[in-house]
């Protein structure tokens, strides 16, 4: 538990050096999909959403919706490289962009909360010998899973049908009629 509120504090102290409202390593990777990106000529579509040829692959990006074909930006929450350049190319902050889990605001109420420890001086500790020993001197066997005998004789053969399963109606080869077949079949000969 000390070693939870050990990182929660370090997360803390990191968040409140921040020079941006995004933390360095967000901002690194911010900054080396723009350097990527670079490359790509963008063309205008409609209504926000952008194209981008890259080789013979064609990247739509919607500016709106916060999307790219590459998944890139929906799967992390930060503009991916197609995205960058499209953000750029309209005259945009590519860290407005980002997803706000990675901005200041809410990283403050992520690691702003506090949490008491859990008290352990009273738990039982457990020996090399398999004895668990209570703060008292007391001792227990230790768990073990229940015994559990497989069942003499052969396993089921038959097969347990379904209830939602469809019974197929057998045919008879000889009278065509259902309910039975060749073997079972009472009618005379035709």
């Amino acid at each position: 538990m000390s070693k939870l509120g050990s990182i929660l504090v370090k997360h803390k102290e990191e968040s409140n050096n921040w020079k941006w409202y995004i933390g360095p390593k967000i901002e690194d990777k911010v900054l080396q999909n723009i350097a990527k990106g670079e490359v790509y000529p963008v063309t205008p579509f409609m209504n926000g959403v952008f194209e981008l040829c890259i080789g013979r692959a064609l990247l739509n990006v919607d500016i709106m919706n916060c999307t790219c074909t590459c998944r890139g930006w929906q799967m992390l929450g930060i503009p991916c490289e197609h995205a960058a350049i499209v953000i750029i190319s309209i005259g945009q902050n590519v860290t407005d962009f980002v997803d706000d889990c990675y901005k200041y605001p809410m990283q403050e109420l992520i690691y702003g909360g506090s949490f008491s420890s859990i008290e352990t001086h009273d738990m039982p500790s457990v020996d090399d010998d398999v004895l668990v020993r209570s703060i008292t001197g007391e001792v227990f066997f230790s768990l073990k899973p229940p015994h559990t005998n497989r069942h003499l004789g052969r396993l089921r053969k038959k097969h347990i049908e379904s209830q939602f399963q469809d019974k197929r109606t057998f045919y008879c080869s000889c009278c065509h009629m259902s309910g039975h077949n060749r073997k079972t079949c009472r009618n005379p000969l035709p």
